[in-house]
């Protein structure tokens, strides 16, 4: 029986020193999940677009007021919206200080935009 008693502590022990170990913080990992943000290019990169953010959802709450950069891939659709006509453009077409919309995805620190639309409304996130 004290055999039986010194293996579950052995266990119990174990665990508590590997499960904290193995789950990493968020703030190491980032946030992670679906974004969507709107303001104001400052900077682009050969794959990349820096934007001073003013409104999202809830990933991008922290964010506001500072400048999040954004990795575009080969799958980024770029859009111009000019009142009610929007048309297709590509990454060429983006100029620093352009307002923008951006949708996409967040993991492990890496924001990965899917659609770009420039001319959107700053005001349309709440």
């Amino acid at each position: 029986m004290k055999k039986l008693y010194a293996v579950l502590l052995s266990l119990v022990m174990l665990a508590a020193v590997i499960v904290p170990a193995l789950a990493a913080p968020e703030s190491a990992q980032g946030p992670r999940g679906t974004f969507a943000l709107v303001g104001n290019i400052t900077a682009i990169g050969s794959n990349t677009v820096t934007v001073k953010v003013v409104s999202g959802n809830s990933l991008v709450k922290t964010y506001v007021g500072k400048e999040l950069t954004l990795t575009m891939t080969a799958a980024t659709r770029y859009l111009y919206k000019d009142g009610a006509t929007t048309v297709v453009i590509g990454f060429a077409d983006l100029e620093v200080g352009q307002p923008v919309s951006v949708n996409g995805t967040t993991a492990n620190n890496v924001w990965t935009a899917k659609r770009v639309t420039v001319g959107a409304s700053i005001s349309c996130l709440p």
